[in-house]
């Protein structure tokens, strides 16, 4: 994922095994998820947002912008 692996690479100083703990996954599954072979679960996509500080929203992940988008759309309407 593009912005997840720029948001990575603006902090050389944290491993990965680094960043996958602060995330709360595996190292092995966020190498997948920077290299596109695999898409974050919702609750995975929102622990990385806080951890990013919403520099990688969830909205980043193409498999969550439909279900967000819909989400949005339910609420407007209800």
């Amino acid at each position: 994922m593009h912005t997840l692996t720029h948001h990575i690479k603006t902090q050389p100083e944290k491993s990965l095994a680094t960043w996958a703990s602060g995330f709360g996954i595996s190292r092995p599954h966020l190498h997948r998820l920077l290299t596109g072979s695999r898409n974050p679960s919702l609750e995975v996509a929102k622990r990385i947002a806080a951890s990013t500080r919403g520099a990688v929203p969830i909205t980043s992940w193409p498999n969550l912008r439909a279900v967000v988008a819909a989400a949005g759309d339910e609420g407007a309407a209800a």
